[in-house]
């Protein structure tokens, strides 16, 4: 965790990942009319070159979800699952056994682009309504990639206007089945001392 902050400060951004969180499940019940329940067991603000602990092995595979944040506040946002837990998400998204869905199928990829826009957007109305502040999130953009290329990506792209990452690990259980995503909210450093400030927490 980066100790470049006060715990009031570290406080609200936990503050902000179970609001979003609630709301996220909320928006997830009413897409696929079943109850969802998402626990938020951890939420940290680190700094970028700590990620690779929370990614495991070079080699591992993600789903990457990928939006830019815009408005009152700049940034991305990473949404990561595992292959297995793609999987289950869609089928429970589409009401397919997940021995039916396709990696390569649009369905498949829509429904992650959905889920993507509900958490994404779950966490910033979550943050903008706290700060009274707008912001918007781009249609996320889809791919597979190994954790060695996405910390390539972060160090070469996010490194050069962030320095710490928001990070909300999420447990979602649908339809009594366990799955987890990793939420990873790379805000500007002017974005996030921005809101610090209206939240009347500047050091």
């Amino acid at each position: 965790m980066s100790d470049k902050f006060s715990l009031t400060q570290l406080d609200l951004i936990k503050e902000i990942g179970t609001i979003g969180a609630a709301n996220a499940a909320t928006a997830l019940a009413d897409l696929i009319a079943t109850r969802v329940e998402i626990a938020v067991p951890e939420v940290s603000l680190i700094p970028l070159e700590h990620i690779y602990k929370l990614l495991g092995e070079m080699d591992r595979l993600f789903f990457v979800l990928d939006m830019e944040i815009k408005g009152d506040m700049l940034g991305r946002i990473f949404l990561l699952f595992s292959p297995e837990d793609a999987k289950l998400l869609s089928s429970s998204l589409l009401g397919k056994p997940k021995e039916e869905i396709d990696f390569n199928d649009d369905l498949f990829q829509s429904s992650l682009k959905e889920s993507a826009n509900i958490l994404g957007g779950s966490y910033n109305s979550a943050l903008a309504e706290m700060c009274h502040i707008s912001i918007l999130t781009s249609i996320p953009s889809l791919a597979m990639d190994m954790v060695g290329a996405i910390l390539d990506f972060i160090f070469i792209q996010i490194a050069q206007y962030s320095e710490e990452a928001i990070f909300i690990k999420t447990h979602m259980q649908v339809k009594g089945l366990n799955l987890e995503g990793l939420f990873l909210f790379f805000p500007s450093t002017e974005s996030l001392l921005k809101v610090f400030e209206l939240l009347g927490l500047k050091e």
